[in-house]
């Protein structure tokens, strides 16, 4: 006799063998028990979790000799067919394959035939969802009012893609995934019956494994039974490719100390072994989920599926909360970036270089790094502003350095966690690590003035060393100029000059005044495009149509250009006082009106 796998010897035949589901058993127990059978049911959950096996043992159960009832009898020859998959009552339809309105016309054009054997026909439709729209039409009528000995059975994986007029037609039961502890207890059962030597932390891994699951359970012992006679962790670990509790313990561990050299050597190690970069970062990401738990609420006992309480309060001073959380974002971006990559390893190699040195540009990540900061004043360090650069070195670009007679500010109090001082921290952050360094409290010299808080040495950091000016947003007529130039934009969308609208789009209007058009972008080589002859000439010949007046484009990267001057805007509205335009001609007044700039008298 042909070899079964696990999953098919082990399907459930009654609802005493089903494993959880406890609420779907009782109430298709009571509805069999008091004849209150309704005509189309709807099974809902993730995959394994026993949807169609329920479906199977629920037509048993119409259709046994001693039934209707909740407990067929499995030996009848109803019963038998139904377990063979040979009954002329019971139908499985997979909606993957049979999804077009053609097969439902079929399925309907069977319908007005009585059972051959038993009291109903069971139509089982598994993964419904697949179904078309003219197909889910087709069976919206036969599902509201099918025949009395008609019952439907759909299951589905994902429910919200089902219509709503079909939702409301059926009975709707929700199949929850079955705990670790339901599967390990099963597993147990089944390796004894099937004379499968297993220990208890290799059918517990793989109960942890399988998600909820029980088929995909019941498939894994199968592989691993194949693989030896006596199934062991490292067994299990070894079928599916994951890393070993005490490497990845160690991995982790690395990343704690920031010892990016030893992370980097574990990666390799467990590259090397044929480890999945994706399998190595997801484990990575579940272990300090475990360690952010266990620090917050060591009661939980979800995280000890992870480690050991030993293991786990043994790594968790490696970390802060903060850090956590920025880590547990850096590895979600990750893996998610490795859905396109080819190289999957560079990027696992640069998301440890992210961990080991706490950069990142989230939430979470400026978080922990102002906490860090915060720890260091705490402890005695001292701020020291960096000797003003040489003529040559001013020559040479470089990144926010600070530049001003060297002086020390030493923190003789804590700083206060406030609202203010994390925006300032925040906007100073990148200065501050570069400047700060750690230095014995007793060579900080005495200042001759109080010396300052944390708060007070970050307001008072140079301004003059930004080397940036700000530019004026929203003057003039702004709402006219961002109706000019949305309305271009529209305008060279529509005559296909895609590249010059996919430009410009990057930039926002930031004043519009004296017949200049103002327009910001962040990135500098979008502006320096916008600049060029050829692209301004294009914006400002149809800001000409729209306007009915020359309007001249000017592009500017905010924070790098020059500002708009307020103080000559207003001499230049100043050239012509009221009192002078009396004396204009109105032919000059209205032209003034349309072309603006300033009138001098000859």
């Amino acid at each position: 006799m042909a070899y079964v796998a696990l999953y098919r010897r082990w399907r459930p035949q009654d609802f005493d063998t089903l494993v959880g589901q406890q609420a779907v058993k009782t109430a298709l127990s009571n509805a069999l028990a008091s004849g209150r059978i309704a005509h189309a049911y709807l099974f809902a959950g993730p995959r394994g979790t026993g949807k169609t096996s329920t479906a199977r043992i629920l037509a048993k159960a119409l259709n046994c000799e001693q039934g209707p009832t909740a407990h067929p009898c499995g030996v009848c020859t109803n019963c038998e067919r139904i377990t063979a998959g040979t009954s002329m009552d019971v139908f499985e339809i997979d909606a993957a394959s049979n999804r077009g309105i053609e097969e439902i016309k079929t399925l309907r054009e069977q319908l007005a035939f009585a059972p051959v054997n038993g009291r109903y026909k069971v139509y089982i439709i598994d993964e419904v969802h697949m179904l078309t729209t003219e197909a889910f039409n087709a069976l919206l009528k036969t599902l509201e009012e099918p025949p009395a000995h008609v019952i439907f059975i759909l299951a589905t994986t994902d429910p919200h893609k089902i219509p709503a007029t079909i939702h409301s037609r059926c009975q709707r039961f929700d199949f929850r995934r079955v705990t670790v502890e339901e599967i390990t207890e099963h597993l147990a059962m089944v390796a004894q019956k099937s004379d499968i030597l297993a220990d208890v932390d290799a059918l517990r891994l793989i109960a942890i494994q399988s998600e909820g699951g029980m088929r995909d359970a019941l498939s894994l012992l199968d592989q691993c039974g194949v693989m030896t006679r006596h199934i062991t962790a490292a067994t299990v670990r070894e079928v599916l490719g994951i890393v070993g509790r005490e490497t990845l313990r160690e991995l982790v561990q690395a990343i704690g100390r920031q010892d990016l050299s030893a992370t980097l050597a574990k990666l390799n190690f467990l590259l090397e072994q044929g480890k999945d970069v994706r399998q190595v970062l997801t484990e990575v990401a579940e272990y300090l989920r475990a360690l952010l738990l266990f620090k917050a609420a060591p009661s939980y006992q979800e995280v000890y599926l992870t480690d050991t309480a030993e293991a786990l309060s043994e790594s968790a001073p490696l970390f802060t909360n903060d850090r956590l959380m920025a880590a547990e974002e850096r590895l979600h971006s990750a893996l998610g970036e490795l859905r396109w990559t080819v190289r999957p390893r560079i990027t696992a190699e640069l998301c440890l270089f992210d961990l080991c040195r706490q950069e990142g540009s989230t939430l979470a990540a400026l978080a922990m790094r102002v906490a860090e900061l915060e720890k260091r004043f705490a402890d005695g360090v001292t701020i020291r502003y960096a000797e003003p650069p040489s003529q040559f070195e001013q020559s040479v670009p470089k990144r926010n350095a600070l530049s001003q007679d060297e002086q020390s500010v030493s923190k003789s109090q804590a700083p206060s966690e406030n609202g203010e001082q994390a925006s300032k921290m925040k906007a100073s952050l990148p200065n501050l690590e570069a400047a700060t360094k750690t230095e014995p409290k007793s060579a900080v010299k005495p200042q001759a003035s109080q010396p300052k808080t944390l708060a007070s040495a970050l307001t008072d950091l140079p301004k003059a060393q930004a080397q940036v000016v700000e530019v004026e947003e929203y003057g003039g007529d702004f709402a006219t100029g961002e109706e000019y130039w949305s309305k271009a934009l529209e305008i060279l969308a529509a005559e296909k000059k895609i590249a010059m609208v996919s430009c410009a789009r990057g930039g926002k209007v930031i004043s519009y005044h004296n017949g200049v058009l103002r327009v910001g972008f962040k990135a500098a080589f979008q502006c320096d495009r916008m600049n060029k002859e050829d692209y301004r000439k294009v914006f400002e010949d149809v800001l000409l149509r729209i306007a009915r007046q020359s309007i001249r484009l000017e592009c500017v990267v905010p924070g790098t250009a020059k500002p708009v001057a307020k103080a000559q805007a207003k001499k230049e509205e100043a050239a012509l006082p009221q009192a002078d335009l009396e004396n204009v001609p109105e032919a000059v007044k209205k032209a003034h009106n349309v072309f603006g700039g300033t009138l001098h008298e000859l």
